[in-house]
């Protein structure tokens, strides 16, 4: 839709106000949005906010909950740990408003909902580490839990603190995802294991 296009309908005005609320909550974080702002940079009148979601507060969820189902839907159902890996990262680096929306909502303590349902990704990649670890490909001494807790702080925080880590380590005079993949390759084949033939008897 053309930025001067006003939208009509229903649900081209909701969707329009979802996306602009996403956006801006990304931006700013949800305490320096205004429903006015909202309204403006979805090209509506503001009475339109309140109709169709009522509160500032329930458009938050709307947006949490409207984040969560894209990025499920971009992670899609990966095979095992390494294609998990790869799709989980591609779709935080495609969908940069929900991680940006994410931390502002952990960090302001209103994300509502139980993670894990929200995020069945973890669940799965603990899962798949568990699975790889018993086929002897995958380090065994880590209980699986901590290592994808730990490899998703790592993507997230390579995200987050990009402009902070790259120039701190002198590690910007090349480009973020090459050095990001770089990083995270590292930690992979530290936890990487080639497979061992079972003794002979």
């Amino acid at each position: 839709m053309h930025p001067n296009t006003r939208p009509t309908g229903k649900e081209e005005v909701m969707n329009a106000i979802l996306e602009a609320a996403t956006t801006l909550f990304a931006e700013r974080g949800v305490a320096g949005v205004a429903v006015r702002d909202i309204a403006a940079r979805a090209n509506v009148n503001h009475g339109l906010v309140h109709r169709h979601f009522g509160s500032k507060e329930n458009l938050r969820l709307q947006v949490q909950n409207h984040l969560m189902r894209k990025i499920n839907s971009a992670i899609g159902d990966p095979e095992d740990y390494a294609d998990a890996f790869v799709r989980g990262v591609s779709a935080l680096r495609s969908n940069e408003a929900f991680w940006k929306v994410l931390a502002r909502t952990f960090l302001d303590g209103q994300f509502e909902g139980d993670v894990q349902s929200a995020f069945p990704f973890l669940r799965n990649m603990i899962a798949f580490v568990t699975e790889a670890q018993a086929k002897g490909t995958f380090d065994k001494s880590a209980d699986p839990r901590l290592l994808v807790a730990g490899g998703t702080a790592m993507v997230l925080g390579l995200l987050v603190f990009e402009n902070y880590l790259l120039p701190g380590t002198g590690l910007d005079d090349q480009p973020a995802d090459k050095v990001q993949d770089a990083i995270l390759q590292a930690f992979m084949d530290i936890l990487v294991q080639e497979p061992r033939e079972a003794p002979s008897a």
